[in-house]
């Protein structure tokens, strides 16, 4: 069995719950484009995670507005897997094997103690907050500013290099056997962590260089930054508060010719109303009501771009 997700805080959450009930014996880490755009050889056997949908898969868990099917329209669907619009897809997956549990022992055929003392401890209760608050931008400015524990960790993850794998693998491991403070004290972890915070000033400097207030919207262009360092995807909250919403351009780090635009609303000014995750979609991305992305060529990247921000321009 094999497990498709994000290499992302979120989806290694889900990796970490999913392989304490699933013989996964292999992994695919992929972004949510490339399964919007049908280049994912999905299988069955297969398990999706934090990605949209697939026909073939055996079991698919998820919480972006943009990916919601109707047949799926539902908390929890017996030997299917589930979906709902939850703070993380490690929600979504959590209250499956709870409820997959509780069906057992309703019908006398449950004896997986081991899998509910898992789910039932304080150890893998703590990681779902977290993990609630990381995907959903629910920190304050203290996490931000003075990240620790799975925020910090959390910041290690982001998916954008393909020679990461074994660390995301890792994670996966850490997260699923292993305590906070265990976690921590990993070798490579703390490697990482010290170098996001190490490069926290640089990440800052970069941003305030490469960021323009246009009205309410933070608009920052990397485009022409080749070594952005590693880090807090909310730091720039922090520095254009008075802004309600971001767009950040970049080129796409996985696609040749292509251009990677991200949309969010600030985490500490709230006061957005656009859809972002059904704006998205019609550039072919989608996401959540406050956050998405998309990819589109580069030779139609701005006028994507100035749409996209006049969309978002109160």
């Amino acid at each position: 069995m094999r497990l498709v997700t994000r290499a992302d805080f979120d989806g290694l959450v889900c990796g970490a719950l999913i392989t304490k009930f699933e013989k996964i014996d292999a992994y695919l880490f992929v972004e949510p484009k490339f399964m919007q755009d049908g280049l994912v050889e999905v299988r069955n056997g297969d398990v999706i995670a934090n990605l949209p949908y697939h026909p073939n898969c055996t079991l698919w868990f998820d919480h972006h507005i943009t990916n919601t099917m109707p047949e799926f329209d539902r908390p929890i669907m017996p030997g299917k897997g589930g979906f709902r619009l939850a703070p993380s897809a490690a929600r979504v997956v959590y209250e499956y094997y709870t409820e997959a549990g509780n069906r057992h022992k309703a019908t006398g055929k449950s004896d997986g103690k081991e899998g509910e003392s898992f789910l039932a401890s304080k150890r893998i209760e703590f990681l779902l907050q977290d993990a609630d608050k990381i995907d959903a931008g629910q920190l304050t400015r203290e996490d931000v500013l003075n990240p620790q524990g799975y925020v910090l960790v959390s910041m290690t993850t982001d998916g954008r290099y393909a020679e990461d794998e074994p660390y995301w693998l890792r994670i996966i491991d850490l997260l699923r056997d292993k305590s906070l403070e265990e976690t921590m004290d990993d070798a490579e972890v703390k490697r990482r962590c010290q170098k996001v915070l190490a490069f926290q000033e640089k990440l800052r400097a970069i941003l305030l260089a490469n960021t323009i207030l246009k009205r309410n919207v933070i608009y920052v262009d990397l485009r022409q930054i080749h070594d952005l360092p590693d880090g807090n995807r909310f730091l720039l909250f922090t520095l254009f508060p008075q802004g309600n919403i971001a767009v950040k351009v970049s080129y796409d780090t996985q696609r040749p010719d292509t251009t990677a635009i991200s949309v969010g609303y600030n985490i500490f000014n709230k006061t957005a109303t656009v859809n972002v995750g059904e704006l998205l979609q019609r550039y072919g991305g989608g996401g959540h009501k406050v956050v998405g992305s998309c990819r589109v060529p580069n030779d139609k990247a701005e006028q994507a771009i100035q749409e996209i921000v006049a969309a978002v321009t109160e």
